[in-house]
C-alpha cells in the first residue's frame, strides 16, 4: 500500500501542473489559517487599487467582521460601516453586483 502511495507522489512531483496546484492549495490553505478568514468579499484592497488595476479581495475575518485581509498584498484592514451592519452591507453588493 506504501509503494501505491509513493508512485502516485512521485507522479505529482514529476507533473508540474499537478505540482502548482497543491502548491497554490498550501498557499491558500497557510493564508485562511494565518489570518483567520473565511471568505473573499466583494470589496477590493484600497492600496492595490491603483492607476485602473482592481486590487486583491479583502477577506473576512471569522471572529471580527470589521477586520479584513488583501488576498493579494496581504494588508490588513478595520472596516466598519456606520449605517448598516457590514454583513448586510456586504450582501447588498453582491446583489447589486448581479
Amino acid at each position: 500500500m506504501e509503494q501505491k502511495y509513493a508512485e502516485e507522489f512521485s507522479k505529482i512531483l514529476q507533473d508540474k501542473e499537478a505540482l502548482e496546484k497543491l502548491q497554490k492549495q498550501v498557499s491558500f490553505q497557510d493564508f485562511k489559517e494565518k489570518y483567520s478568514v473565511e471568505r473573499a468579499t466583494p470589496l477590493h484592497c484600497p492600496a492595490c487599487s491603483q492607476y485602473g488595476y482592481v486590487g486583491g479581495s479583502l477577506w473576512i475575518n471569522k471572529e471580527d467582521h470589521t477586520k479584513f485581509v488583501c488576498r493579494k498584498c496581504l494588508l490588513e484592514f478595520k472596516v466598519e460601516c456606520l449605517t448598516t451592519p457590514n454583513d448586510e452591507l456586504i450582501r447588498k453588493i453582491k446583489e447589486a453586483e448581479r
